[in-house]
């Protein structure tokens, strides 16, 4: 039974709301959910979970000479998504002894949230938790085919049968769904508005992405500016533009891979004093404090949109409610791409310690002058440190190759714990590995790592 007040109430079952309440429950303090979406958010049911199983069924398919239908795929996946919300989401709350209730909440007044006409109080903290969205960016006609336009929520809820696909935005997610639709027997475009994939990665990222979606067989357009969507025979098309040529893309759907915002209309955050940034997201402190008693974390408050992330705000929001005073730390964010082959990264990038520093050093390494690389059959990719020149500190680190999203947690250990290129050099790996790529380019620091046997130091 409901109680009519309890210590914290958290709206949004997602990673950042799931971390809250674990953190609270195990704290000792009565906990309410209010969630109207699945429970393990995005992660679990439109994200992480579906996307990698996808990508990973398809890679080990391609290097069988197999397609597997994306149809196929998409019913195999919600299988292992129903089991994950059960084992790890659903029976969660009964175990802590949290109480749930599936709706939307809002803020009625301050210490005061509404539930299905319900008034419940907070005596300690709300957390908001209320994850984002797909943007819809403002493109001349994509209102006039909704139901041609697919985004990742939509994709992992339905059983589509898709021929042909144009994809719009080309950073983390728009690439990977690019390399399923085209790994899946899709016709695939994808249109990035920037001059290259993965914008806000180094360039090299960018380029060898480029190189293997087009190996895929997907159409890669960048650089491009979207004048119209309409409706014809075939389906939709696009016209754009790429340095000034009118050009046209066709597909039987749209994707829209544009970012995310999140959907705050009618939590009443105005009667509690939360304040919006003029681009959407919650405004909060060091300490995730959105305003007297009410926190907030996860892809709401807007910056790294990753589940890690999330869950890690989720607790210190928490925290910070029953009376800690843990500050949110984002200097050592470890990121991933799980295309085939992976892109990582950690730390910053050449062009960040540069205007930071106003001086660097970096090294690349070419992913063929890697043994492990080699031997998996993998030619596209590559190796980059970056550091500081004064004291050889690493100051980031970014790789696209195999496993690159395991190996990258060695460099966010190094940065973490102050380490040099030598520390790098002097810790033995093992032969052969793709994390021993991040120990060849500390060593071309120093020599030409091109011409030496495997196993040099």
């Amino acid at each position: 039974m409901l109680r009519s007040e309890y210590d914290v109430i958290i709206l949004g079952g997602g990673a950042a709301g799931f971390s809250s309440l674990v953190a609270a429950a195990e704290s000792g303090a009565s906990v309410l959910l209010v969630s109207h979406g699945p429970l393990g958010g995005t992660c679990v049911n439109f994200g992480c979970v579906p996307s990698k199983y996808l990508l990973l069924r398809l890679a080990i398919a391609k290097k069988a000479n197999l397609v597997i239908r994306l149809s196929d795929l998409l019913r195999e996946v919600s299988t292992v998504i129903s089991e994950l919300r059960v084992n790890k989401y659903e029976s969660l709350l009964e175990a802590l002894g949290v109480d749930y209730i599936r709706s939307k909440g809002r803020f009625k007044s301050k210490g005061v949230i509404e539930v299905e006409g319900r008034e419940i109080k907070y005596s300690k903290a709300a957390i908001i938790a209320v994850g984002a969205k797909t943007w819809i960016p403002p493109i001349n006609g994509l209102d006039s085919v909704k139901d041609k336009i697919i985004d990742n929520e939509r994709l992992f809820s339905e059983p589509l049968d898709i021929e042909s696909i144009v994809i719009i935005g080309g950073r983390a997610q728009g690439v990977e769904i690019a390399q399923i639709m085209a790994r899946s027997g899709i016709e695939t475009t994808l249109l990035q508005r920037s001059p290259r994939l993965l914008p806000e990665d180094e360039p090299e990222a960018g380029y060898y992405m480029k190189e293997v979606l087009e190996d895929d067989g997907v159409r890669v357009e960048t650089g491009v500016r979207i004048r119209r969507v309409k409706k014809d025979n075939s389906g939709i098309s696009i016209l754009y533009e790429v340095n000034g040529s009118e050009k046209i893309a066709r597909g039987e759907y749209i994707y829209l891979a544009t970012g995310r915002k999140p959907l705050l209309r009618d939590l009443g955050l105005e009667k509690i004093g939360v304040r919006v940034s003029s681009s959407g997201y919650i405004v909060v402190d060091d300490y995730l404090r959105a305003s007297d008693n009410v926190y907030a974390a996860g892809d709401c408050i807007g910056g790294y949109m990753l589940e890690p992330v999330a869950a890690r705000e989720g607790y210190v929001a928490a925290m910070n409610a029953l009376g800690k005073a843990i500050k949110m730390d984002y200097k050592i964010i470890p990121r991933a791409v799980f295309t085939d082959p992976e892109f990582a990264r950690v730390g910053l990038t050449e062009r960040e310690l540069a205007e930071r520093l106003g001086v660097c050093s970096c090294r690349t390494v070419d992913i063929r002058d890697v043994p492990k690389a080699r031997i998996l059959g993998y030619t596209k990719g590559f190796f980059k440190i970056v550091i500081d020149p004064r004291n050889k500190k690493i100051a980031g680190a970014h790789m696209m190759a195999p496993n690159a999203a395991e190996a990258i947690h060695e460099i966010a250990i190094a940065i973490k714990a102050g380490m040099t290129i030598d520390d790098v050099i002097d810790m033995v790996h093992v032969f052969p590995t793709i994390s021993e790529g991040l120990k060849y380019t500390a060593l071309a620091f120093y020599r030409d790592v091109s011409k030496m046997p495997c196993c040099l130091v």
